[in-house]
């Protein structure tokens, strides 16, 4: 048995999964602070169920975005400094007053990963104690060309750790997106959400360990899977916005649907998603209008309408989840899962772990560019190990090649996403521990 939490504000809402069998669902608890609402939850969840439930995973996109952002030291790597404001970096307003320092370093590379400009280490080395003699903990890294090489961000960051431990530090090549805008908002959102992702992982593994001991504790991402809690502390943009890939997931696993299009249907509006071998269909960023997109793995979830094209050969599943559903669903759509409730719950409940691999490489010629996808999906493999996954359990999800534009022939994109850790390998491992029985 799995549980999957919905965190917010100052309550907490949990549901438990077995197999594709919701087992129960608890009110929506309001206390006095988070940690009282998420400790009642899972005393309760305890005392009904005992030593049964295996996972723990919780959606904690609300909180971090209901939250205030952390100030940040902005460290930007080109060859140059901008020549006015015009070209200066423009961050959403959200969190552009997030940034109290921007600092401008020599270097950066091409998209060949060649050096554009050396890097002036020399010149940061001597403002280095200005940034470790105040306050601010967060630090956000960004370097034209880091896709194909993040030497000069991780030179910076080796410096800046060096010499203190104890700073935060996000590097833009973590992030990919072939716009130096997207990977630097990205870097810096990241860094401001990294304390409250600290304290988020410390308050569910609190609570975990004491009443789930033997449970494996995640959170839920942006693209439809889980991660460990440890790395909420370290990546928590891709906690930002998980309910999108956990209301498809979740409607996935209601219908059993592991190839094809899910429609979700609620009180705002009707959306459509795609999941591909039981994981939503994952685009690389979030747009944001006309602002910068955050450089994250998310699921594809849009509006439905009139012109949606209906193919008979694809599988479906139509989610109803609307508060009333006295008249039938707009688009002349037919509910295959009528009274559908807390689709985004069981979607954090079934989550596997994920990992990805996304970079560019230097090919020349098919047998090359087999032999660097094949090594990308095997290191995505060992990633989702990393994760917690067993050993012979990843599969990959998605294994793609781009073409990179501007006349660079032999430069390709890697995109490989590998998942593992599902719940029925989890639970047969329990068993296999003698975890499986109930108390």
């Amino acid at each position: 048995m799995r549980i999957g939490l919905m965190l917010q504000g100052s309550s907490c809402r949990a549901l438990v999964l077995e197999g594709r069998t919701v087992v129960s669902v608890a009110e929506q608890l309001q206390a006095s602070s988070l940690a009282e609402a998420l400790d009642r939850v899972l005393h309760t969840l305890r005392l009904g169920l005992g030593n049964r439930i295996t996972a723990v995973t919780a959606d904690v996109g609300r909180v971090l975005a209901a939250g205030q952002p952390g100030n940040v030291v902005a460290i930007r790597i080109s060859p140059r400094p901008p020549a006015d404001r015009f070209h200066n970096t423009s961050l959403p307003a959200l969190i552009e007053p997030a940034v109290t320092r921007s600092m401008h370093v020599r270097g950066g590379h091409d998209l060949r990963g060649r050096p554009l400009a050396p890097l002036d280490l020399k010149a940061f080395l001597a403002e280095l104690p200005s940034i470790l003699s105040g306050p601010l903990r967060n630090v956000a890294i960004t370097a034209v060309g880091s896709t194909a090489s993040p030497e000069h961000e991780t030179r910076i960051a080796d410096a800046i750790l060096s010499n203190n431990s104890d700073m935060r530090i996000s590097i833009s090549s973590d992030f990919y997106s072939s716009v130096f805008r997207d990977r630097d908002y990205t870097a810096i959102l990241n860094s401001a959400l990294m304390e409250s992702g600290e304290e988020l992982a410390a308050m569910l593994e609190e609570a975990g360990q004491r009443h789930f001991p033997a449970a494996t504790l995640s959170y839920a991402r942006n693209d439809g899977g889980r991660a460990p809690l440890a790395r909420l502390a370290v990546a928590p943009v891709h906690a930002l916005r998980p309910e999108p890939a956990m209301a498809i997931l979740g409607a996935a696993t209601l219908g059993g649907l592991s190839d094809g299009e899910i429609v979700v249907c609620t009180d705002e509006g009707v959306s459509v998603g795609n999941v591909r071998r039981g994981l939503p269909v994952a685009q690389s960023r979030i747009r944001q209008g006309y602002e910068a997109s955050l450089a994250t793995n998310a699921a594809v979830a849009e509006p439905y309408t009139a012109n949606h094209p209906v193919r008979p050969d694809i599988p479906s599943v139509v989610a109803d989840v609307r508060t009333t559903q006295d008249t039938p669903p707009d688009y002349g759509l037919v509910a295959t899962l009528p009274g559908a409730r807390d689709l985004g719950l069981i979607g954090c409940a079934a989550a596997p772990l994920t990992a990805w691999i996304d970079r560019l490489e230097r090919v020349s010629g098919r047998a090359d560019l087999q032999r660097v996808q094949h090594r990308a999906e095997e290191e995505a493999r060992s990633a989702a190990v990393q994760l917690g996954a067993g050993p012979t359990d990843p599969r990959i999800i998605e294994s793609n090649v781009f073409a990179m534009p501007y006349g660079n022939p032999e430069i390709v994109r890697i995109r490989v996403q590998a998942a593992g850790g599902t719940s029925s390998s989890e639970e047969q491992s329990m068993a296999a521990l003698g975890v499986g029985a109930p108390a």
